[in-house]
C-alpha cells in the first residue's frame, strides 16, 4: 500500500544531456505530463553538484557525455547512492551496451524520442524501483531476522562475539573484529578481538597484544575496568588519510596498523539499555577499505546486536545473583552440617568456583577467636576438585623454606585487613611490597584478591581467592567477594558461638553446681582483716605474685586463713573473671581424689554411669586451690606433677590428653620439707609447688590484729544472731589479747560466737576464762635451728601426750585432747594407736 501511494505521486527528475535541443524537448514532455523537473545539466560534475542540493527520484542520463567523465561513470556513482536512472542513447556499440548493462539501469530511451515512449519508460522505471526497494526491504528484514535468531539466545560472551563476527562476515568481508563493552556502574570492561583465518574461521587474540611493550604497566592493569583509549566514541568509515589521522590520536588504532597491518576500519557505537559504552570495530588489511554501502549493511543488524547484548548482560546479572545466592546457601548448609572449618571451606570453594574460577581458597585468622576453633584453613583445586591442604604442605610443594613461609605468614595479617585486588604486571614482574601477593606469586598464583570478614564490627578473618591466570579477577569480582564475606562472617560467628557453647556448656554447668555448693559453705570472713607488719608482708607477697601465673604454696597453721589468701591472689590476677575451684585433698577418700581432680569417662570404673569433668577442667582459665595438699596420696602426686608441668591431663578411661590452662595454688598446715624427708611427699612436686611460698603468720605473732578481728566478728555475729552487740568488755578483751590462740582465727571466731550466744547485754563478755594452750609459743612455720629438728612422730607424740595431760586423759567432749589438738576424736585415736600411746580414758556408754 505504501508503494501504491508513491506510484500515484509523480516523481522529481533530473535531466543529464549535453545536447541542448534534446534536453529542452524532454523537459517539455515531462512538464506537460506533470513531472517535477529539477533541472537540465550537461556534465557529470554539474549533475553531482545539483544532486548535492536535492536528490531526484529518477535521473535521465545520456550515456555519451562530453567531458572527462561519461554517463557510464555517473551511472556507477548513482548505483552506489541507490538513485534510479534511465539511460538516453542513440546507436550503441556492443561493448558500450554491455558496460551500460552492468550499471543496472531502470530502462533505456533511444533517440529520437516519442512522448509516449518517454512516459511509458518512466512509469516502468518507477514501478521497478518501487518493487526493488520492497525486495531490498524484505531482504534486510530477512537478514535481521536471521541475525536475531542466530545471536539473541546466546548466553556466553565469547560465543556471542563469535556469532556476531560470523553474521557480519556474511555481509562485509573483513580481517579483524573487536567488541568492547564498558560498564561504568560496575567498574568493569570487556574487550574481545577476533581474527579471520584463511579457512574463513575466527580465532581469538588477546587485546593486550595490541598494546606496545613500552606502554605504562598501569594501562594493562586497567583493562578489566576501562578501555585503553576513547576510540569507541567515534563512528563511521576510516580509510586512507582519515585512518592515518585516527591512528595519530588513538593507541589501539595505531597498534592495529603497526602490529596487524590494518589499513581501514569501521566503528559502530551501539546503545544498550544499561549504562554501557559498547562499540563494534570492523577492520581490514585491504587498502581499498570499506564502502558506505557496506557500512549501511552492518548498521542494519546493529539493533539485533544491541538486543542480544542487552539480553546477555541481563542474563549475566541474573546468573550472578543466582550464583551468589547459591554460594550463600552453600555456606549456610556447610557450616550447619560441618563441625570443622577445613571441611567446610572445601565445599565453599567449590561453590565459589562456579561463579569465578579459582585455584585456591584460603581463610586466615586476623583477629581474636576462641582457641578451641581453628579458623585458618586452605583448599586447593586438584583435578577439578577442592581438597584441604595445610600451609606446610603448600609451602613444601613450591620449595619454600619453613622460615620463609613463617615470615610471610607473620607479615600477612596487616595486608589482609583491607579489600584488595592483585592482578597485572606489577604483581608478576617482581616483589610488590604486598606480603599477600608476594607469597602467592611464589606459589604460582599471580592473581589474588581478598576481603576481611567482620564479626560484630571487628575483623576476625580474611577470605582469599587465588588463580593461576594473570588477569583472573576484576573489581566486580572483588565486590562479589565482599558480598560473600558478609555471609561467611555470619556463618563463622554462628560456628564459633556453637563451638564455644559446646566447649563451655559442661564447664558452666559444673561451675554452677560447684558454686551452689560453695554458697552453702560459710567462709570464716569475707576479707583479710589486720594491719600488723606480719600481715603486711603477706599482702606484699600477694601483690607481687598475683599478676603472674606462678604456682603458689601457702603455708600456715590451721585456722590462719590460707584459703582467703588464695582467693586474694586470684581476685588480683588476670583470671579474676573466672571462678576459684577448691579441692580439699584431706576430705576425700584416696580412691575418689583422682576422679575428682581429673574426671572420668563413662564406664571407666564401676559406678561411672556418666562422663564427669574433673576440677582441673572446671578451673580451666581460672584457679585451682588444692587445700591440705600434704594429705594427697603419694600415688597421685606423680599425676599432679605432670598436670602442672605439661599443662595437660587425662581423664580416667580417656583416650588422650586434654590441654588445660589452670593456675595452681596449694595450701597446707604440714611441714612439707619434713614430709619429703620422711618419704611421704615427692620432692619434685614440692619444688614445683613451692615456686612462690607464702607463710601466713599465726594469730599469736600479730596480736595487734586481734582487736580489729574481734570487732569484725562482733558485727557479723550481731547481724547473724539478731542481737545488738556493740562492744567487748575490757576484761574479756584483755583475755583475747593475752591468749596464745593455738586454733588461730578460727578459734577466735568460735570463742566470740559462743560468748555472743550467751551474752545478755550489748557488751560481750567471754562465757568462761581462756585456758593457756600447751602448744603456745611453738610456731609451726618458724625457722628452727638444726638442733631443734626432730622426727615428726616424736613431735606428734609430744603434742598428744601434752594434750592428754591437760585434759585429764580425756579425748572427747569439751576440753578433751581432740578439741585441744583441733582433731576429730577418731583421728586422734587412730594416731595414738599408731604411736602406741595408752592410758587415756575411754568414753563410757550411758
Amino acid at each position: 500500500m505504501a508503494y501504491y501511494g508513491e506510484l500515484n505521486r509523480l516523481p522529481s527528475l533530473l535531466v543529464v544531456e549535453d545536447e541542448f535541443l534534446i534536453a529542452h524537448d524532454l523537459r517539455r514532455i515531462l512538464t506537460n505530463a506533470g513531472y517535477d523537473v529539477l533541472g537540465l545539466v550537461a556534465s557529470v560534475q554539474e549533475a553531482k553538484e545539483r544532486m548535492a542540493q536535492r536528490i531526484p527520484d529518477i535521473v535521465l542520463l545520456d550515456i555519451l557525455l562530453i567531458g572527462p567523465e561519461t554517463g557510464i561513470d555517473l551511472a556507477e556513482w548513482l548505483k552506489e547512492q541507490a538513485i534510479p536512472f534511465v539511460f538516453l542513447s542513440a546507436n550503441l556499440s556492443n561493448e558500450l551496451l554491455e558496460a551500460a548493462k552492468r550499471t543496472q539501469p531502470f530502462g533505456f530511451l533511444t533517440k529520437p524520442f516519442r512522448e509516449k515512449d518517454v512516459l511509458t519508460t518512466l512509469e516502468l522505471a518507477r514501478y521497478r524501483h518501487a518493487h526493488s526497494e520492497e525486495a531490498k526491504l524484505r531482504q534486510q528484514q530477512a537478514i535481521q531476522i536471521a541475525v536475531n535468531n542466530a545471536i539473541v539466545t546466546i548466553q556466553d560472551r565469547d560465543q556471542l562475539c563469535l556469532a556476531i563476527a560470523q553474521q557480519i562476515n556474511q555481509l562485509v568481508p573483513f580481517s579483524f573484529l573487536n567488541l568492547r563493552i564498558g560498564l561504568p556502574d560496575e567498574s568493569s570492561f570487556y574487550w574481545l578481538m577476533l581474527e579471520k583465518t584463511s579457512e574463513n574461521t575466527f580465532v581469538r587474540i588477546n587485546p593486550t597484544a595490541l598494546l606496545p611493550s613500552q606502554t605504562d604497566g598501569q594501562m594493562l592493569d586497567k583493562l578489566d575496568r576501562e578501555a585503553p583509549d576513547r576510540l569507541g566514541e567515534q563512528s563511521g568509515i576510516f580509510v586512507g588519510e582519515d585512518f592515518q589521522q585516527l591512528c595519530e590520536h588513538y593507541i589501539t588504532a595505531r597498534s592495529c596498523r603497526d602490529h596487524f597491518q590494518v589499513q581501514s576500519l569501521m566503528l559502530f557505537p551501539i546503545e544498550l539499555k544499561r549504562n554501557s559504552r559498547t562499540t563494534i570495530i570492523v577492520s581490514s588489511t585491504s587498502l581499498e577499505g570499506f564502502t558506505p554501502k557496506e557500512y549501511q549493511a552492518v548498521s542494519l543488524i546493529t539493533p539485533q546486536i544491541a538486543l542480544a547484548l542487552d539480553n546477555l548482560l541481563a542474563y549475566e546479572e541474573l546468573e550472578a545473583r543466582r550464583q551468589l545466592k547459591a554460594i550463600e546457601l552453600t555456606i549456610v548448609n556447610a557450616f550447619r552440617n560441618g563441625s570443622d572449618v577445613r571441611s567446610v571451606l572445601a565445599q565453599v570453594a567449590g561453590s565459589i568456583n562456579e561463579r569465578m574460577p579459582v585455584d585456591l581458597v584460603a581463610l586466615y585468622r586476623v583477629g581474636p577467636a576462641p582457641e578451641t576453633v581453628s579458623v585458618t584453613s586452605m583448599a586447593q583445586k586438584e583435578a577439578g576438585v577442592f581438597v584441604t591442604v595445610t600451609e606446610q604442605e603448600l609451602g613444601q610443594r613450591h620449595g619454600l623454606q619453613p622460615a620463609d613461609w613463617q615470615q610471610s605468614l607473620s607479615d600477612m595479617p596487616y595486608w589482609l585487613m583491607k579489600p584488595t585486588l592483585c592482578v597485572g604486571s606489577q604483581f608478576t614482574d617482581g616483589p610488590s611490597g604486598n606480603a599477600v601477593s608476594d607469597l602467592y606469586q611464589k606459589l604460582g598464583l599471580p592473581s589474588v584478591m581478598y576481603v576481611p570478614i567482620f564479626i560484630k564490627d571487628q575483623a576476625m578473618a580474611s577470605l582469599v581467592l587465588a588463580s593461576r591466570a594473570p588477569y583472573a579477577f576484576t573489581y566486580k569480582d572483588l565486590s562479589t567477594l565482599q558480598d560473600i564475606s558478609v555471609q561467611m562472617g555470619m556463618a563463622l560467628e554462628n560456628l564459633l558461638a556453637f563451638e564455644r557453647i559446646k566447649t563451655l556448656s559442661e564447664q558452666l554447668e559444673l561451675e554452677k553446681t560447684y558454686l551452689t555448693e560453695e554458697i552453702k559453705t560459710s567462709h570464716n570472713f569475707e576479707e583479710i582483716i589486720g594491719s600488723s607488719s606480719a600481715l603486711q608482708a603477706v599482702f606484699t607477697n600477694i601483690s607481687q605474685v598475683a599478676r603472674t601465673d606462678a604456682t603458689v604454696l601457702i603455708l600456715g597453721e590451721t585456722g590462719t586463713g590460707k584459703e582467703l589468701v588464695a582467693r586474694a591472689i586470684h581476685n588480683r590476677s588476670t583470671r579474676q573473671g573466672r571462678t576459684v575451684v577448691k579441692v580439699n585433698c584431706a576430705a576425700l577418700p584416696a580412691q575418689l581424689i583422682e576422679s575428682e581432680l581429673f574426671g572420668h569417662e563413662r564406664g571407666s570404673f564401676t559406678g561411672a554411669t556418666e562422663k564427669r569433668i574433673g576440677k582441673f577442667e572446671l578451673a580451666n582459665g581460672g584457679t585451682l586451690f588444692l587445700d591440705e595438699i600434704g594429705e594427697l596420696p603419694l600415688e597421685l602426686q606423680a599425676k599432679l606433677l605432670r598436670a602442672i608441668q605439661e599443662r595437660e591431663i587425662e581423664r580416667l578411661g580417656g583416650k588422650g590428653p586434654i590441654k588445660i590452662d589452670t593456675r595452681i595454688i596449694a595450701a597446707t598446715n604440714r611441714n612439707l620439707q619434713q614430709e619429703v624427708a620422711q618419704g611421704r611427699f615427692r620432692s619434685d612436686l614440692y619444688y614445683r609447688l613451692a615456686v612462690f611460698p607464702i607463710v601466713v603468720p599465726p594469730l599469736r605473732e600479730r596480736p595487734e590484729d586481734i582487736r580489729p578481728l574481734s570487732m569484725h566478728f562482733l558485727r557479723r555475729l550481731s547481724k547473724k544472731l539478731g542481737k545488738p552487740l556493740t562492744s567487748i568488755a575490757n576484761t574479756s578483751l584483755q583475755q583475747l589479747l593475752t591468749y596464745d590462740w593455738p586454733g588461730n582465727i578460727r578459734e577466735l571466731e568460735h570463742v566470740l560466737e559462743r560468748a555472743a550466744i550467751l551474752s545478755p547485754t550489748a557488751t560481750l563478755e567471754l562465757a568462761e576464762p581462756l585456758r593457756t594452750s600447751p602448744l603456745s609459743g611453738v610456731p609451726v612455720f618458724s625457722s628452727p635451728s638444726a638442733e631443734q629438728v626432730q622426727p615428726i612422730e616424736k613431735t606428734m607424740r609430744t603434742a598428744i601426750l601434752a594434750a592428754l595431760a591437760k585434759s585429764g586423759n580425756r579425748i572427747r567432749g569439751n576440753g578433751g585432747a581432740a578439741e585441744l589438738l583441733n582433731l576429730k576424736p577418731t583421728t586422734l585415736e587412730a594416731r595414738m594407736k599408731k604411736l602406741n600411746i595408752s592410758g587415756y580414758t575411754k568414753p563410757t556408754n550411758s
